[in-house]
C-alpha cells in the first residue's frame, strides 16, 4: 500500500508539472488574476504577466511601455504596429520592442495557429474587432479589448488614460497614470486661456488627411481623433459636417472645402511635399489654399504616431496650436519634446532625434 500510494503521488506530480509547462504563466507560480476589458468582459490573465502581444490596437504597445517602463514583455505585434515601432525613438529608447513576433498576422487577420507559437500570456485587441476576439477566445488565449474613438468620445488623452489605466492595473504600476492626465490638464489648459480670445473667423479651417494615394483620398471628420484635434487646438474642421470616422473623397470635395491647413497622419506615405510640389498623378492640388499657402504638415511620430492616443499627446497639443495660431504660440518645439521626455520617460532627446520625431519618415506608414 506504501508503494502504491507513493506511485500515485510521484504520478499526480508528474502530471501536475506537464501541466504547468504548458500553462503560459511563464512565472510557474500559478497565480492570476481576473481584470474586466472595456467591453465589460472579464479577463483571467496571470498575476504576473511577462509575454503580451498587440493586435489590431495598433497603439498599444506604447501604452504597455508608458506603463512599465519596458518592451522587453511585447513578444508579438502587428505589422502596421512594427513599422511605427521600427521608425520611431522608441526603437532607440527601448529596444526590445524590435524583437516582437509579426507572423501571427496574415493577409491582415490573426492567425491563431502561428500566434500559439508566441504563446502569448495576454492579448490585446480593438474592441471592433469581433471576429478575432471570438476566435481567440475559442482558442483559449486571454485576450482584453480595447476601445477606441468609444471609449472617451474620440477625445485622445481621455483614450490613451483608459488605456493607460487599464494597463496599470494588470501591471500593478500606476505612477504614470496620474502623470499623464495632470500633464494634458496643464497643457490644455495653457491653451484655452489663449484660444479663449479668438473669435470665431479667425480660426483656420483644417483638414485631416487620413489616408492617402493616387487612388484614394480618406479623410477623417467627425467622432473621430482628428475632430477632437481640432478643436483644442483652435481650428474648424472643414469635414465634420459632411464626414463621420473617415471616409474616401474626391477632389471636387477637397476643393469645395478648401482648408486653409492639411494635416497629414502617419498612417500614409504622403508627404507635405507631395503636395505642394503637385507631384500625385491625377490629382491637382495647386487650386487648394492649404497648399498655395505651404501650410501643409506632416504629422510628428514619437513613441508612437501623435494622431491616434499616445503617451505624447500633450505634445501634440503644442505642435497643432503653434501651427494653428503662431501668433499666439511661440514653443520651440525641439525644447519642448526634451524636457517632456526628460520628465515623462527620463530619456534625454538630442536635437537630432527631435528633428526626426518633428519630421518622421514615410517608412513609418509601410504595411
Amino acid at each position: 500500500m506504501l508503494v502504491a500510494s507513493a506511485a500515485t503521488l510521484l504520478f499526480m506530480a508528474a502530471c501536475n508539472q506537464v501541466e504547468n509547462e504548458d500553462s503560459t504563466d511563464v512565472s510557474g507560480d500559478g497565480a492570476e488574476k481576473v481584470i474586466t476589458d472595456q467591453l465589460g468582459r472579464e479577463v483571467t490573465i496571470p498575476a504576473d504577466v511577462e509575454r503580451v502581444v498587440n493586435g489590431g490596437i495598433l497603439p498599444y504597445y506604447s501604452t504597455w511601455y508608458v506603463a512599465t517602463n519596458s518592451t522587453e514583455e511585447i513578444v508579438g505585434m502587428h505589422p502596421n504596429s512594427y513599422n511605427a515601432a521600427e521608425n520611431s525613438i522608441l526603437a532607440e529608447m527601448s529596444p526590445d520592442v524590435l524583437e516582437a513576433d509579426t507572423s501571427f498576422i496574415q493577409n491582415g487577420e490573426v492567425n491563431v495557429e502561428e500566434l500559439l507559437k508566441v504563446n502569448p500570456q495576454v492579448y490585446f485587441e480593438n474592441a471592433t474587432d469581433e471576429k478575432s476576439i471570438e476566435k481567440l477566445a475559442e482558442a483559449g488565449v486571454p485576450t482584453v479589448a480595447l476601445k477606441t474613438i468609444d471609449v472617451a468620445e474620440a477625445e485622445p488623452l481621455a483614450t490613451f488614460n483608459s488605456w493607460l489605466e487599464l494597463t496599470g492595473e494588470i501591471t500593478g504600476t500606476t505612477d504614470r497614470v496620474e502623470q499623464f492626465l495632470d500633464k494634458g490638464e496643464e497643457v490644455q489648459s495653457e491653451l484655452n486661456e489663449r484660444l479663449d480670445e479668438v473669435d470665431q473667423e479667425d480660426k483656420p479651417k483644417i483638414l485631416f488627411l487620413h489616408q492617402h494615394t493616387d487612388k484614394n483620398i480618406v479623410v477623417a471628420g467627425a467622432n473621430f481623433f482628428g475632430n477632437q484635434w481640432i478643436q483644442a487646438t483652435g481650428g474648424i474642421d472643414v469635414a465634420e459636417d459632411d464626414i463621420t470616422g473617415t471616409n474616401e473623397v474626391n477632389m471636387e470635395q477637397i476643393y469645395a472645402w478648401n482648408p486653409d491647413m492639411i494635416y497629414i497622419t502617419n498612417f500614409t506615405e504622403t508627404q507635405p511635399e507631395d503636395l505642394i510640389n503637385n507631384t500625385v498623378n491625377g490629382q491637382d492640388w495647386s487650386q487648394v489654399k492649404a497648399v498655395q499657402d505651404g501650410n501643409v504638415h506632416k504629422v510628428p511620430l514619437g513613441i508612437y504616431r501623435w494622431f491616434p492616443p499616445s503617451g505624447d499627446a500633450p505634445l501634440m497639443l503644442k505642435w497643432m496650436a503653434q501651427n494653428n495660431h503662431p501668433d499666439l504660440f511661440d514653443y520651440d518645439m525641439v525644447e519642448e519634446i526634451q524636457s517632456y521626455y526628460s520628465e515623462f520617460y527620463d530619456y534625454d532627446v538630442t536635437e537630432e532625434q527631435a528633428d526626426q520625431i518633428l519630421h518622421p519618415s514615410s517608412d513609418a506608414a509601410k504595411q
